[in-house]
């Protein structure tokens, strides 16, 4: 896999000098080109995080309304494939290969072929400072481009038709719908968003029958039992996410799980990771020294941790993709934050709570920063007490419980 930091020199430096090139050539054949076309096929670019994916559906399925006939067809990194298939809110995927810089070139390249091929009406850019959507979207020769100016970067400008408003007082959610919603309105001063954006939500999806055995029969070969409390616990941060910023030290899950167990005597702990986060996952589970804390990290496939996310009375998770795969089938949440303002990413459901250091310390990573920190020591995550995020589980667990029990009958 590329490395993301290279990505994003290259992204910069590149890219700013590409954008600018064809902000220019735009604006010298705009007299050439002729009117409008109607809006028949549509590409929509996002590339960076699993999560953004499941926060993007809803702005989704607003573009299906907003255009009923049109073909929507996604951009994205190949490591994305399989949530886009569980969403199943567009007609076609276009992958990119991130995996090395030649397959990264050879599949760039192709994309922009096949773009041409398809005549794309319409490109819409849902990364907020990134180069590399808006350059694919002018070389394949897209028409029309929608995306956000929240940087300083004049080009943009130019080479975007409708420019959306990157709004931070928003969850990034909603500042998606927001572009949807200049599209389908026109109306640059979102006068009626409020109520408009209030009808589209995440899907509600059902995890396979034969995914939700197989996650029953691995937590029941790990000493899970019938009628225990599972609770879910993800330290883990992808790769491009600033994973030393966006985590706590490694001993408090291990501190956190231990206090679930000690306070709730029928919880089942399992802690959940990809295969690349196998060790760090294990050696905190090994920290508890407990029967009732295990391991699942690098035995689930996507759609098995959706499974698993179901059957959970709890999820206490890290802001990253599977708190917002969690969303979909309503598991309640504790999302913790250390890097970045819940206002933008928090999860969206009836039972979800966040928890996060003060917010002068916040946000450390953000678009406005090109999403780089400076590590301080992590301090903003250190300031957050085990303590904090218990108070958090309690809620949760006690708001659970009391939905589980029977209404009495009236009369």
């Amino acid at each position: 896999m590329l490395d993301v930091r290279l990505m994003r020199w290259v992204d910069q430096l590149v890219g700013t000098a590409l954008c600018s090139g064809l902000a220019v050539s735009k604006q010298v054949t705009a007299p050439l080109r002729t009117s409008s076309r109607p809006i028949r096929k549509i590409a929509v670019m996002k590339f960076f995080g699993l999560g953004s994916i499941v926060v993007a559906s809803p702005s989704l399925q607003a573009l299906r309304e907003t255009y009923p006939g049109a073909e929507i067809i996604f951009l994205t990194f190949k490591a994305n494939k399989e949530v886009l298939e569980i969403l199943g809110l567009c007609d076609r995927v276009i992958l990119i290969d991130n995996s090395s810089l030649p397959a990264f070139a050879r599949s760039t390249m192709a994309a922009i072929a096949e773009l041409r091929r398809e005549g794309i009406d319409l490109a819409i850019d849902y990364e907020f400072f990134a180069k590399y959507p808006l350059a694919l979207a002018s070389l394949a020769g897209i028409p029309k481009k929608a995306g956000f100016c929240l940087t300083l970067e004049p080009w943009r400008t130019s080479l975007l038709d409708f420019h959306g408003y990157y709004n931070h007082y928003y969850h990034t959610r909603d500042i998606m719908l927001s572009l949807v919603y200049l599209l389908a309105t026109g109306d640059k001063y979102y006068l009626d968003f409020e109520a408009w954006r209030t009808r589209y939500a995440y899907p509600t999806v059902a995890p396979a029958d034969t995914d939700v055995q197989r996650v029953r029969e691995l937590l029941a070969a790990k000493g899970f039992k019938a009628g225990q409390r599972l609770v879910l616990l993800n330290p883990n941060v992808a790769a491009e996410l600033a994973p030393n910023t966006k985590r706590w030290p490694e001993a408090r899950y291990g501190e956190l799980a231990t206090a679930i167990c000690r306070e709730y005597p029928d919880a089942f702990v399992a802690f959940i990771g990809a295969k690349s986060e196998f060790d760090y996952v294990t050696r905190i589970a090994t920290t508890c020294r407990s029967n009732r804390v295990v391991s699942t990290a690098g035995e689930l496939s996507l759609r098995e941790l959706l499974a698993l996310l179901s059957i959970a009375q709890l999820f206490v998770t890290n802001d990253s993709g599977p708190m917002h795969l969690a969303c979909l089938v309503g598991t309640p949440i504790v999302g913790l934050f250390f890097a970045e303002t819940p206002t933008l990413f928090a999860p969206i459901g009836e039972h979800v709570a966040t928890v996060a250091p003060n917010l002068y310390s916040l946000p450390m990573f953000s678009v406005y920063t090109g999403k780089n920190t400076v590590n301080l020591e992590n301090m903003p995550a250190r300031a957050v007490l085990v303590e904090e995020a218990m108070a958090q589980v309690r809620k949760m667990i006690a708001v659970r419980a009391g939905a589980a029990k029977p209404k009495a009958a009236k009369g």
